[in-house]
């Protein structure tokens, strides 16, 4: 028993699976009690019962044992799970707690079942760990002795397994609105096939209202509006999945029969759920969102049709906030341009490129001289001048525009101190 447990114990040591750990403790527990058989279910939050693997018995029995409610009449193993503590069946034929469960067990040849619960450090219950015989009789002394190093051994391996599970949660699900986030996202697509142009589409939503909520009633308000909106978009495009991005951003990926070609309707049904106001820590708000969205094309990969569907909700906020836009090639070269033009003179910004050139301001009957503007130019690294018409696209974007004009202050106001 103790090559067992330390063979066991390093298995787990050594991040082995828990499937993995399960099927070489079953086979072991077969070698030391040839006469019995043993099998370990899984209980998972919702008191559902999953078998492990390691089993003697048939895929068949297993399978019906896969999702079933524990209860204090479900065999021996789901009133174990349901009482946390071990149940002890003499003979399955008369038993009032294999009533609806015996046919398949008494059809193996099985008469009796001692299922022990497997417990974690707080007494919850993780699983089940139970001995099936041939003849009407509880465990023998040897057998409760082997039952309970087993049980051990099977609570240190599920509360590593929960661990695990928790940590990919962590790292996958988005814990406000408890929706897949960015990485579930990125694994997602990253999944999809993109050999079939208009096989699937993304569509990004973008609440345009939430920095206002928060600053006026509170970031309690606008975390219950983004739950409020999580739980309404998931709704309306189910059985599709909702991601939540980060932040007021949310996407989906379109791919049951016909959505993709039915984007717009999509989109207009989701903008139509969020057009109810919804009860906010006390508040009744009304979210407003603009959409993007783009359709596999040929010659597309999953990163490019994410990024189409940015450039069209990129679009849709300068020219359709609140509605909905399709990417198109032409908006995806239209963004693309604006965008390298914002970093140019961001960059111009942070390296003192932007300069200021006067010229003067003449009253037309006498043609006096009776003020100057400044005007913006961008010198390249080169030294060529760029006018501004050349970048006005730039002032489009709010952080870059008050850049712009602090830069053009200071540089004025210390032309006028000279």
């Amino acid at each position: 028993m103790l090559h067992l447990q330390n063979n066991i114990l390093e298995m787990i040591a050594r991040g082995e699976t828990l499937e993995a750990t399960t099927d070489r403790l079953c086979h072991q527990i077969d070698k030391l009690l040839p006469s019995v058989r043993c099998s370990v279910l899984r209980v998972d939050g919702n008191g559902l019962l999953h078998p492990l693997p390691g089993s003697s018995f048939p895929n068949e029995y297993m399978a019906l044992l896969e999702g079933m409610v524990i209860g204090p009449l479900v065999g021996s193993c789901g009133s174990a799970a349901y009482l946390g503590k071990a149940v002890a069946v003499k003979d399955i034929a008369t038993d009032p707690r294999w009533i609806n469960f015996k046919e398949p067990v008494l059809a193996l040849g099985l008469k009796a079942c001692w299922s022990s619960p497997i417990c974690d450090a707080e007494g919850a219950v993780l699983g089940t760990f139970a001995l099936y015989f041939t003849e009407r009789r509880g465990p023998t002394p040897r057998e409760e002795e082997v039952v309970a190093s087993s049980t051990s051994l099977c609570a240190i391996a599920l509360e590593r397994h929960q661990r695990v599970i928790e940590r990919e949660r962590g790292a996958y699900v988005d814990a406000l609105t408890n929706l897949p986030n960015r990485a579930s996202l990125d694994v997602a697509l990253e999944r999809l096939s993109c050999t079939q142009p208009s096989a699937w589409a993304v569509l990004i939503i973008d609440l345009d209202n939430l920095k206002t909520i928060n600053d006026t009633f509170g970031h309690a308000a606008g975390d219950a509006l983004l739950q409020a909106v999580a739980s309404r978009l998931a709704e309306s495009v189910a059985p599709d999945r909702v991601f939540r991005m980060g932040g007021d951003e949310f996407a989906v990926i379109l791919q049951r029969a016909g959505a993709p070609a039915g984007i717009e309707s999509a989109a207009h049904r989701i903008l139509d759920t969020l057009a109810v106001p919804a009860d906010c820590d006390g508040h009744m708000i009304l979210a407003q969102a603009t959409i993007g969205g783009a359709v596999l094309s040929a010659g597309d990969d999953a990163k490019s049709v994410r990024q189409n569907a940015d450039f069209a909700l990129y679009h849709a906020k300068e020219t359709s906030r609140g509605g909905f836009v399709l990417y198109s090639p032409g908006i995806g070269s239209a963004i693309k341009t604006r965008i390298e033009v914002i970093r140019d003179v961001d960059v111009a910004l942070r390296e003192g490129r932007i300069d200021a050139f006067y010229q003067p301001i003449l009253r037309l009957d006498t043609r006096a001289i009776v003020g100057m503007e400044a005007l913006c130019r961008l010198r390249k690294p080169d030294g060529e001048i760029v006018s501004a018409a050349a970048f006005h696209q730039a002032t489009s974007d709010v952080s870059v525009a008050s850049h712009l004009t602090e830069r053009m202050m200071a540089i004025v106001a210390a032309d006028a101190r000279s």
